[in-house]
């Protein structure tokens, strides 16, 4: 059968979502009713329920101790032995204790003919006597009865899906993930570090088909392909490539054995058994094909002999066994099958490291041995398929002491708890599982198979960064490529490792030593970058996936590899089209030595001199908390102490851009220089010019010209000044963006790989002087979220291609003119206009000199209301003068009206009341600095403010003097009888209310600062600017007094404090609330304290 198409994986993943909410739920009433939770069991009882709590609670000991883990483990149990049934009936392999097989409807049937009541609890214990290794009779999770309402609830849910999920021939394998979706949520939101039971949900990510079959055919089957061209099945691989002569591309894998029965895979992160059902179905008909076995005969014998598998997560070893047997039932039938080499190698150890010492009795250095290598194991929760018992290297050394020696102490070791009652059955079973797995992780297998995890290091729990700093130290910087390393040495000499990776690895310079050491000593047969959306399942959204087979042997000199470029394929179904019939290219494996930090290029070898010669590549600040240290600059007034201009990204290409942010900075010696989670560099370039690049996708480029700048940017920095020219002509064309994607094709390429590229410096010398004969512009910009921005309305400076130098352009009709002259209006002024040694283009100068017309225009307090309110003229009058001057004589009805149709509006008047502040929210990012205040009534009271001028007393002089005043008029008005006076009194006085509310700050119209202490928080309406927009206008957007809402929350920020903050706590929690009492008397016990 086919693969799930995308609404039956949807459909599918939607139920078992729901599944496992109504599971849980379940089982933890079922828990609870046995008193598991309790200290005591619950009276009444009966002496089986009492067995059963007893091993209930045994197994919590066993996860972990926590209740919540035992009640997922239940639900998991239950759930999936119902959905292995309806995966047994529909596939036809559901089988009678007589040995027929059933339907469900015919299961049905004889559930109501023997009154069993439940179809389905008689469904699933046909399923659990087909599959006793995989549903244990023991295990206390299987045996817990749910109530009848409890199981209902499961049943509708499987009943609803369609039979084509079950017959499909990934549809088990969707199950798993989608079933750790929440979960994977929780944690990643959680930000804690990952390790033991958050691995697996985190890290789980199911491999799509066509990556599997891939890897397979041009591994396992281009060796088939060489020992046997004439084989009939070669017609069936269509990912199978093959070079110009008819031989594999990818090699013929000399040194695997001759034999078909003596190939061994295995897949040290199987999760649901992708790869191993996908090889089952390989070998089983090779070893029919070379030993002339039945279709039983030979999956049996695959089973028995070929195929191994190790995963984390136990409930995943259970997932793998059941679609191999499913795989091996739906060739010959049902029968019982030999026992499978699957395992799970996340079990933790035992016992004590004395304990473990004993086993070695008088022999010192191999109770040495032991005690180390028990420490890896009982850490084995976390690390799982890292660990490998032959290898000295995870906790010291073994002192030559041969792993055979060890090995059958470590097995005792690990099987040696147990017992007869309960709680001792189910530790047992345990360390059973271990000990096998113990077993596997010391094996050699001819192919290991696997899609590996992906974990950034910095996610890494510390028993897990510190075990691969020791055993994988040039692999470390992610999970990833740390399995790739640990799959090598999983294969056997002269056997493969075929794994789904991060392309990571292959690119970025902290992996240059493990690349260097894997090109000189390891052979590539197969790289095959598939680039974003190669998966189809949002949750491997980001995911950059690069499939490789790396044989374990030094390569020969002439070692040429099979590399296919499918990156630029926008979908999953493209991707796996190119790879079956794409063009693909050979390269020679030692020339890539001679890259930059030995990159792995598809391209091939990099030539010519460097730009690193001439130019470094620098990392900018990484603030660890932009909420606290980061604002844009519009949020406060101009200058303000301890505040530095912070360049960040652009969008495009420009001179002059990303300059719209300020950082904290206060002279490198505030709260940021102090916070453990901040990360200052690049210092020593402030002052000097270079070029800034965006560092994601078709990183874009600006001048730089000495600011602090952001962890996305990052900066190059001539070493001659004088070359800034030639690297800027260089870097802001096609050929820079070509040049480092030829190097790395990650979503955010590193500084130091921006200056690992091929650069002609005469060359690109002689572009600067035909382009800049008169030098590189002076910063300039007309853009008012720049920073250099001159503050007119439509003044303009544009770049002449012609002449070669800047020019003022013609006057702007663009939809920010409007916005600029109402920021005016209110008595904004931008950091160019405040700052006389900005260093801006003298054309640039000009236009900042003009503005000085329109201070007369500007408000004083920075309240202008829309309607004439106390004496003055209404804002569209007001602001139609100021336009008057910044246009002069070019004015007409006519611009006016293309202004107002670029807001979407036909008058300003309109413009103003509906428009303006929407819009002003939109350009300024989120932040506005102009906040429109209404009443709710398109005729009623409304003003806009400047923010920053909005302290306690000219929000009492707004909700007093001009509110006041326009009461005052309804009042009169009303008493006149005026039509719509009472609806308009009513509604300013509401206004006025709320503005009071906000002035007292009572919950919930109070500002609440994360980072400062409960006595600095603001008493009632006392915003300190420092503390920026976002927090600030909280009071006004709860009281709904914004005339329009805009995209703002107050969500708990990433990452953790240092220290526990207001909250009590240390997360970054934003919407909290305190009284003002509280307040008050925190203030009160600080003052007392000195």
């Amino acid at each position: 059968m086919p693969p799930l198409p995308a609404n039956l994986r949807k459909a599918l993943e939607k139920a078992v979502v729901r599944a496992r909410d109504a599971a849980e739920s379940a089982c933890q009433a079922a828990l609870r009713a046995l008193g598991v939770e309790a200290a005591e069991a619950p009276p009444g009882i009966s002496d089986e329920q009492r067995a059963l709590r007893v091993a209930l609670r045994a197994k919590q000991r066993q996860l972990g101790g926590a209740f919540e883990q035992l009640v997922a483990e239940c639900a998991y149990e239950q759930w999936h032995l119902m959905l292995f049934a309806r995966f047994l009936a529909e596939n036809d392999l559901l089988i009678h204790p007589s040995g027929a097989p059933v339907t469900l409807d015919e299961v049905a049937e004889l559930a109501r003919e023997q009154g069993e009541g439940d179809p389905w609890l008689l469904a699933a214990s046909y399923a659990a006597a087909m599959l006793p290794g995989i549903f244990k009779t023991s295990d206390p999770c299987v045996r817990l009865p749910l109530a009848p309402e409890g199981r209902k609830a499961l049943e509708e849910i499987l009943e609803a899906l369609p039979r084509e999920i079950f017959t499909a021939d990934d549809g088990l394998g969707w199950v798993y993930q989608f079933w750790q979706s929440k979960k994977k949520e929780e944690v990643n939101a959680s930000e804690r570090k990952i390790g033991g039971a958050d691995l697996a949900p985190v890290t789980q990510l199911f491999t799509e088909h066509y990556m599997v079959r891939f890897l397979l055919e041009n591994s396992l089957g281009a060796w088939w392909a060489a020992c046997h061209p004439d084989s009939p099945l070669l017609a069936e691989w269509e990912y199978l490539r093959f070079a110009d002569d008819g031989t594999p591309a990818a090699g013929r894998f000399e040194g695997w054995p001759d034999k078909a029965a003596e190939v061994t895979v295995m897949d040290p992160c199987c999760g649901s058994g992708h790869f191993l059902v996908e090889a089952f179905d390989m070998l089983r008909k090779m070893r029919a094909e070379e030993e002339g076995l039945s279709p039983r005969e030979a999956g049996d014998a695959v089973l028995a002999d070929n195929l191994f598998g190790l995963e984390l997560d136990p409930r995943c070893v259970q997932l793998a066994a059941f679609n191999l047997a499913l795989a091996a039932w739906k060739v010959a039938g049902y029968h019982e099958l030999p026992p499978l080499n699957l395992a799970c190698s996340g079990t933790p150890a035992q016992g004590t490291a004395e304990e473990w010492r004993h086993l070695a009795g008088d022999d010192y250095r191999l109770a040495d041995a032991l005690e180390r290598l028990q420490a890896v194991f009982r850490n084995a929760d976390t690390l799982g398929s890292l660990i490998d018992p032959r290898r000295a290297g995870e906790a010291g050394t073994l002192h030559g002491i041969e792993y055979e020696e060890v090995a059958p102490l470590i097995e005792r070791a690990l099987s040696r708890y147990g017992g007869q009652d309960p709680a001792q059955v189910v530790f047992a079973e345990a360390a059973a599982d271990a000990a096998k797995a113990a077993r596997l992780l010391a094996g050699r297998y001819v192919l290991v198979a696997t899609n590996v995890p992906y974990l950034h290091r910095g996610k890494h729990a510390d028993t897990l960064k510190s075990f691969v700093d020791v055993c994988y130290p040039t692999a470390k910087t992610d999970l990833a490529a740390t399995m790739v390393a640990r799959c090598l040495d999983f294969a056997r000499e002269r056997g493969a490792a075929a794994t789904v990776s991060s392309q990571n690895w292959l690119y970025l310079s902290t992996y240059r030593h493990f690349r260097k050491a894997l090109l000189e000593n390891r052979t590539l047969c197969l790289v095959a970058m598939l680039g974003e959306h190669a998966f189809q399942s949002a949750q491997a959204a980001g995911a950059f996936p690069v499939l490789t087979i790396i044989v374990r042997r030094r390569p020969l000199p002439s070692h040429r590899f099979l590399s296919q470029d499918v990156r630029d394929a926008a979908a999953a179904p493209e991707k796996e089209r190119l790879l079956r019939g794409g063009e693909f290219a050979m390269q020679e494996q030692l020339l890539q030595v001679r890259n930059p930090d030995h990159k792995i290029l598809l391209s091939g070898a990099v030539q010519g001199p460097l730009l690193e010669r001439h130019a470094e590549g620098l990392q900018g600040i990484a603030t660890g908390d932009y909420a606290r240290f980061g604002r844009c600059f519009w949020e406060l007034p101009w200058p303000r102490d301890g505040w530095a201009f912070q360049l960040s990204t652009v969008r495009d290409t420009v001179h002059f851009g990303g300059r719209e942010h300020l950082l904290l900075w206060e002279d490198g010696k505030g709260a940021l220089a102090r916070s453990p989670g901040a990360v200052v560099r690049g210092v020593s370039a402030w002052g000097k010019p270079g070029v800034a690049v965006s560092q994601m996708r078709e990183l874009p480029v600006a001048l730089y010209t000495g600011e602090a700048w952001d962890n996305n940017t990052a900066v190059i920095l001539p070493k001659d000044p004088g070359h800034l020219p030639a690297i800027w002509c260089f870097c802001s064309s096609p050929e820079f963006t070509f040049a480092v994607r030829l190097l790395d094709k990650t979503l955010k390429v590193t500084n130091v790989t921006l200056v690992k590229v091929p650069f002609d410096l005469d060359y690109w010398t002689k572009v600067a002087q035909e382009r800049y004969p008169n030098g590189l512009p002076e910063p300039f910009s007309d853009d008012p979220t720049q920073w250099l921005f001159h503050g007119h309305p439509c003044g303009s400076v544009v770049w002449d291609e012609e002449a070669h130098h800047l020019v003022q352009g013609p006057l702007r009709k663009d939809r920010t003119v409007l916005h600029v002259a109402l920021a005016r209006l209110v008595g904004y002024r931008w950091p160019a206009e405040l700052d006389p040694e900005m260093k801006l283009a003298a054309e640039q100068r000009e236009w900042v000199e003009r503005c000085r017309e329109f201070e007369p225009f500007a408000d004083e307090d920075g309240i202008v209301c829309l309607p004439a309110v106390a004496g003055e003229q209404p804002a569209h009058e007001r602001l139609r003068k100021l336009l008057e001057v910044a246009y002069g004589d070019a004015l007409s009805q006519s611009l006016l009206d293309e202004l107002l149709a670029s807001e979407g509006s036909s008058n300003l008047e309109g413009w103003l009341r509906d428009k303006a502040f929407a819009g002003h929210a939109k350009l300024f990012h989120n932040r506005p600095f102009l906040w429109h205040i209404w009443d709710g009534r398109p005729d009623g009271f409304s003003a806009f403010v400047n923010y920053h001028r909005l302290d306690r007393q000219n929000l009492e002089k707004l909700a007093f003097h001009y509110l006041g005043w326009w009461i005052e008029r309804q009042e009169s008005d009303r008493k006149r009888d005026v039509a719509g006076a009472e609806a308009r009194l009513a509604a300013a006085q509401e206004l006025q209310r709320k503005l009071k509310l906000i002035l007292e700050g009572e919950p919930p119209y109070d500002i609440y600062v994360r980072w400062k202490p409960l006595a600095e928080q603001p008493l009632g309406w006392e915003p300190d600017l420092d503390d920026g927009v976002r927090l600030n206008i909280r009071p006004f957007v709860t009281a709904g007094v914004l005339r329009a809402k805009f995209s703002i929350n107050w969500n708990k920020d990433r990452g953790k404090d240092p220290t526990p903050n207001a909250s009590g706590t240390v997360e970054r929690l934003n919407d909290l609330h305190f009284t003002a009492a509280e307040k008050r008397a925190a203030r009160e016990e600080a003052n007392a304290l000195g």
